[in-house]
């Protein structure tokens, strides 16, 4: 055989995943109906009340994990036009193991910890099921990594020093994963089972009615016309975009496919726009109100209201982008780039007289969660909204056969986030089942000998090795659930704590070795995948400091605010820090910056974020310091 054809053979047994198969005819068909009865049962509970938990995360699950097999195909040599007997057979069983604790919830709840023997092997089959359908929507390292943790479990006797544990018996995790609200039907599943399905519904509807679009032309007539303004382009419009996306590849799919074009035709190097665009995305993360889904996840695992959630991620998020345009803006001076001709752009009373009102929903579920709602019911009339509104224009409107596909798309786009979050279970459910959680917090600190720095330091670096390759959403849960207790040990509070633990799973996205937003972004622009990616740390460097400042200066976040006065002075030193951060990283000011004056720039950056009277004096004076001779550069540069 050639080795070419052999190559070939084996590159045909390895598995796409992520891709998906267009059925049509009756196989699609069936799709459509199991989507759309999806997506009507989680607006049925979501607004007359949810079903208990069990019942409520096995039905879920019932429509998640079929849909996986019949969608995603198992191998490239797999049929793309209908699925295989496989898939078949194990959509079957998906739906047995998960039907079986639907339908018998409340017999297993009273057994109390006894289980039928039978229920082991279904136990077994729904473990494997949820490993499979995880490999073939996000490849095999969240797999292998949830994976680990069953053989952590089973040979805990022999493991080394604080990972040493009692051990758990096969028919003891199969029970903890299967039969209880510990497991593959824990919190997280029971997030994506409410919250994240229906605002990933939500962002659905507002994209089929346009705004999008909305948002897109509002950031181009916003931002067009100033210097490098495609590029600013993409970081409102990301910003935006991040208000409904739960996913950076998703946000640099939808804007970056119009921004990075945009950004190569002015100047911009290919891998500069790309870096751009990822970072935005990247920042759409960290955007309330969504925020990747981790909102929804944070409130449930503190107890705590969800617009508590929303208003601590504020100013973190306003600080995150306002240092991506302040690189812009330098960037753009450094080397002479003009916006686009105002000709070109549309102008900002047509776009808001025109398209304002589809940004109604959007403000409408903000007035839900303000006035006290559950989010779900404040989703549902988001949802409500955009459907209402889309009859203001005939090209928006959502006639039967939209609204049904709308229905469609947004269950499909649910299906990556939940089948990450039912995985994810499978740590979770083996930590607490050891107790190891907190020996890792403890070993962690006994590592670090208490410090706060280098604790926080482990803790990062932790989150993003964890979130390499992996969702935002798993990656943070997993990080959370390792490095969150150490923090809180040390008296952080534990909000704060989930924050940073979430920024730096939100920022692994562009940090390499694997970093998917910046590929896919790399992959639009036509760019290197390392250098973008490089290229976009550089970007949003300021996203990698800002979490350390709100851990020693809690005052950052709104939900710890006691002196509004403090808390502005703050917020503005903090934004003149950021600034000067850009200077340090992009090497101009108003001329170029020399190497020595960038690392002064640097400094006063760091003194400028964390709050305080002497620290912020210092760091204006030498900001000032650097202004002044870069302006004296360009002076002597020129004779004047």
């Amino acid at each position: 055989m050639d080795p070419n054809d052999l190559l070939l053979e084996e590159e045909d047994q390895k598995p796409v995943a992520g891709k998906k198969r267009s059925l049509t005819g009756r196989l699609g068909t069936l799709i459509t109906v199991l989507t759309v009865s999806l997506a009507a049962f989680q607006l049925y509970t979501a607004f007359f009340g949810l079903f208990p938990a069990m019942q409520q995360r096995s039905l879920h699950m019932a429509f998640v994990l079929p849909l996986i097999f019949l969608i995603y195909p198992m191998r490239t040599s797999s049929p793309t036009a209908r699925p295989s007997i496989p898939d078949w057979i194990l959509a079957a069983i998906a739906a047995v193991c998960t039907l079986y604790i639907y339908m018998n919830y409340e017999d297993i709840a009273n057994r109390a910890g006894m289980y039928k023997p039978f229920e082991l092997y279904l136990g077994a089959l729904m473990i494997f099921i949820v490993f499979e359908s995880g490999r073939r929507v996000l490849g095999y390292s969240l797999p292998i990594f949830c994976g680990f943790f069953l053989f952590f479990a089973y040979f805990g006797r022999s493991m080394p020093g604080p990972f040493r544990h009692f051990g758990l018996s096969i028919p003891r995790i199969i029970e903890e994963l299967y039969l209880t609200t510990d497991g593959l039907f824990g919190l997280v599943t029971g997030v994506s089972a409410t919250y994240i399905y229906l605002f990933i519904l939500f962002g659905a509807f507002l994209g089929s009615t346009g705004t999008a679009k909305f948002f897109n032309d509002l950031a181009m007539a916003l931002t067009g016309h100033l210097k490098g303004g495609p590029a600013k382009i993409a970081v409102l419009s990301s910003a935006l975009m991040g208000t409904i996306s739960g996913s950076t590849s998703a946000n640099v799919a939808t804007t970056g496919t119009f921004t990075i074009p945009l950004m190569k035709k002015i100047g911009y190097l290919p891998h500069f726009a790309g870096a751009v665009e990822a970072a935005a995305s990247t920042g759409g993360q960290i955007m309330p109100p969504v925020l990747g889904a981790a909102a929804f996840i944070i409130a449930d695992t503190l107890g705590i209201s969800y617009l508590k959630v929303l208003v601590a991620s504020v100013v973190p998020a306003i600080l995150y982008f306002f240092g991506i345009w302040c690189s812009l803006s330098l960037e753009a001076s450094k080397l002479g780039l003009r916006g686009l001709d105002k000709s070109m752009l549309p102008k900002v009373k047509d776009v808001v007289l025109k398209n304002g009102y589809k940004s109604i929903p959007l403000f409408g579920i903000i007035y839900f969660l303000v006035q006290g709602y559950n989010p779900l019911y404040a989703a549902c009339w988001g949802i409500i909204l955009a459907v209402v509104l889309s009859f203001v224009r005939k090209e928006d409107r959502m006639e039967p056969k939209k609204f049904i596909k709308t229905l469609e798309d947004g269950s499909k786009s649910a299906l990556s986030v939940a089948v990450a979050c039912f995985i994810v279970g499978v740590v979770i459910g083996m930590m607490g089942a050891t107790g190891i959680a907190l020996r890792v917090g403890d070993a962690i600190l006994t590592m670090t000998q208490g410090s706060l720095a280098l604790t926080l330091i482990a803790t990062m670096l932790l989150a993003i090795a964890l979130g390499m390759g992996m969702p935002t959403t798993a990656s943070y849960v997993m990080a959370s659930a390792v490095g969150a207790p150490a923090l809180i040990l040390l008296g952080c509070k534990p909000l704060d704590v989930h924050f940073f633990v979430f920024y730096f799973a939100a920022l692994s996205s562009i940090t390499p070795p694997v970093c998917v937003g910046a590929y896919t972004a790399a992959g639009i622009a036509g760019a290197d995948p390392n250098r973008t990616a490089f290229a976009s740390i550089r970007l949003g460097l300021a996203g990698f400091v800002i979490p350390f400042v709100f851990i020693y200066s809690p005052e950052l976040l709104l939900t710890n605010v006691t002196n509004w006065f403090s808390f502005g002075i703050a917020v503005v030193t903090a934004c003149v820090g950021v600034f000067s951060l850009a200077i340090a990283t992009e090497g101009y000011a108003l001329g170029p910056v020399s190497l020595p004056l960038r690392l002064v720039a640097l400094a006063a950056a760091i003194l400028l974020i964390v709050p305080g009277i002497v620290t912020d004096a210092v760091g204006i004076g030498l900001l000032a310091l650097v202004v002044v001779l870069s302006r004296r550069s360009v002076t002597a540069g020129t004779g004047r």
